[in-house]
């Protein structure tokens, strides 16, 4: 497994921890972008920009 799938694998953890922040529109992006990578599949430009908008909201403080 490479260093960015590790780090896509945090991001999507880090924000599936915090469900009650997403929409269900995240959710079913977050499972799509992880059956990606599970099979060994690259996200593009996109989807990586989108998982970062997703984690920074679901991350935030407030």
């Amino acid at each position: 497994m490479s260093d960015w799938t590790s780090e896509y694998l945090q991001l999507i953890e880090d924000c599936t921890n915090r469900d009650d922040r997403l929409t269900d529109w995240d959710r079913t992006f977050l499972d799509s972008i992880f059956n990606q990578l599970a099979a060994k599949r690259p996200l593009s430009t996109k989807q990586s920009e989108k998982l970062d908008e997703i984690w920074e909201r679901a991350t935030a403080r407030g």
